[in-house]
């Protein structure tokens, strides 16, 4: 039995999304023009979509509107790691370094994580995001978007900083049945 809980409805309601459009198409990975584009559309302003390079680093191509609003900056077109402290950087690497020891290098994974973020103002905000991945039309590669939901509201006028701590990370096979912890 997992120890698990998942605190946002938004968060069970975007893998609904995703595990949907994987049985509507009937294949193990969705590809992007799978995914309905009006379900999608409420959870655009948290979303973030990146590849992962060769050498393991986690790119992002898109930070969502709601992602700058929060943070006060836009992160498309850095590398996630540059977002984390060396130590969080490493511990995240190694969750990936073993989930890929276990099912292959490049293996597409499902992610949730629970974390930290620190405010301008020194307030610390408590966070979830799950990543799945989708198949990229233009090319066939497998990227991940990942939902990232602020447990938390900031004081008027506060942003987080760009570097998050990753507390409690799951990684699982998402081509597989899906995990009873992120089930409604």
């Amino acid at each position: 039995m997992s120890s698990i809980i998942v605190q946002s409805k938004a968060m069970i309601a975007f893998a609904s999304l995703w595990y949907d459009a994987r049985a509507a198409a009937n294949v193990s990975i969705p590809g992007k023009s799978d995914l309905p584009l009006r379900g999608l559309a409420a959870f655009m302003p948290n979303l973030l979509l990146h590849q992962t390079d060769a050498d393991g680093r986690s790119f992002c191509l898109l930070f969502g509107t709601g992602l700058v609003d929060i943070f006060g900056e836009n992160l498309t077109h850095t590398y996630l790691e540059e977002s984390m402290a060396a130590v969080d950087a490493t511990k995240r690497r190694e969750t990936f370094d073993s989930f890929y020891g276990e099912h292959g290098r490049g293996a597409p994974f499902g992610r949730w994580v629970s974390g930290r973020l620190n405010s301008r103002a020194g307030e610390v905000m408590e966070f979830e995001s799950l990543a799945l991945p989708y198949v990229e039309p233009s090319d066939g590669s497998t990227r991940s978007m990942v939902y990232v939901v602020p447990l938390g509201a900031l004081a008027y006028g506060d942003r987080l900083i760009p570097h998050f701590a990753e507390d409690m990370v799951e990684m699982f096979v998402p081509q597989g049945p899906r995990p009873g912890w992120l089930s409604p």
